[in-house]
């Protein structure tokens, strides 16, 4: 039996804030019994994801709950809210992390991590992977803007670990600016993800329309239908992973009533069936024609 798109995200979201906590009580624990200031910034870095695991789990919880009195187009573009605000969490960790590339540049330094920080990383490496790798499939399910931002989120987590792993070897080589090297490569990455996904969620919340493709797909389904004679005024936006769509249809106004209606509800059920949740108002406006 297929999952429900709730359970989908519910099981996604759990899964990343589960995640953070055992990754919180591991590096606490690796700090107070080596001290080491390098587990310390780690901590202190994962208590930020569980913070954005938090806000994420909130976030989709809401987008779920159905329209309401107050709330009658739902509760979707929660999901927008949350996506920005992963957004600027990565963008702040890239700004971190890119004048901390510029300092070590400045002021090269041999990179140092004790036996405890380089088993805590590569524990928090397969641990964020396993976590990265379910939120894909679940993506490859359902469609959703805050595990998508998540996954970014965790996924510049694994990159970041993997280059100071790869700066221990580097440097064991002599190459004691690898690190600065490859964090300014991760620093770009991380603000191009940022970027991307703020614009995605300042799109959501400023109701952009759909692709020219998508749009196009809405008229030919609406043009399928025989009674309809031309598509107008044609409207719509996304709210989690809700579509809204409103057009005005054309139609021979000698049509009865009761025809013109089966006819909007034939549209209506067309352009539904393109989604996987759509909520679809159709207007008929009648065309007179003169002999």
């Amino acid at each position: 039996m297929a999952l429900s798109r709730q359970k989908w995200l519910t099981m996604a979201t759990y899964a990343s804030t589960l995640t953070a906590v055992f990754l919180v009580l591991l590096k606490a624990a690796a700090w107070l019994l080596s001290g080491s200031v390098s587990i310390l910034a780690s901590f202190a870095d994962s208590l930020i994801d569980l913070a954005a695991s938090a806000l994420n789990l909130i976030a989709v919880r809401v987008a779920l709950k159905p329209a309401d009195a107050n709330h009658t187009f739902g509760h979707g573009k929660a999901e927008g809210l949350s996506a920005l605000a992963q957004s600027a969490f990565i963008g702040g960790s890239a700004v971190f992390l890119l004048l901390n590339a510029v300092h070590r540049l400045i002021n090269p330094e041999q990179v140092q991590y004790t036996g405890w920080g380089i088993g805590v990383m590569l524990i928090s490496v397969a641990v964020t992977l396993a976590l990265v790798t379910f939120q894909r499939y679940v993506l490859r399910q359902t469609v959703s803007q805050a595990v998508e931002a998540d996954r970014l989120h965790y996924l510049s987590d694994i990159l970041s670990n993997a280059v100071v792993l790869a700066a221990l070897v580097m440097a064991a080589y002599g190459w004691h600016t690898a690190d600065a090297w490859l964090a300014l490569g991760l620093a770009v990455w991380m603000f191009k993800n940022a970027a991307d996904i703020g614009k995605g969620a300042v799109n959501t919340l400023m109701d952009k329309t759909l692709s020219a493709e998508t749009l196009n797909a809405i008229r030919q389904a609406a043009l399928s239908v025989n009674a309809v004679a031309g598509v107008h005024n044609l409207k719509t936006r996304q709210a989690g992973n809700t579509v809204f769509v409103q057009l005005h249809i054309s139609m021979d106004g000698a049509m009865s009533l009761e025809t013109s209606h089966q006819a909007a509800k034939s549209v209506e059920d067309k352009i539904k069936a393109l989604f996987e949740e759509a909520d679809v108002i159709v207007h008929t406006d009648p065309v007179h024609t003169t002999l």
